[in-house]
């Protein structure tokens, strides 16, 4: 059930729209930005208190990696 609201709300929030779609070179790429901040948003929905918590979880969770958005088998 906390899986399913963590989709409702990015599905509502739409954070991707929000994430930077120039990029010039420097810093992390448009797409990965959009994947740390439904990380983010998970961390706040799921109870997470602790940024080491989380990517603990997503680690280990991979049908959260998979709604934050992170390729399956890549490294966090």
């Amino acid at each position: 059930p906390k899986l399913e609201r963590l989709i409702y709300v990015l599905e509502w929030a739409r954070i991707e729209e929000f994430a930077d779609d120039s990029w010039d070179g420097i810093g992390r790429p448009p797409h990965v930005r959009a994947w740390l901040a439904n990380a983010f948003v998970a961390k706040a929905v799921l109870g997470i208190t602790t940024t080491v918590g989380l990517v603990e979880r997503l680690t280990m969770d991979k049908t959260l990696r998979r709604i934050c958005g992170f390729p399956p088998f890549a490294k966090l």
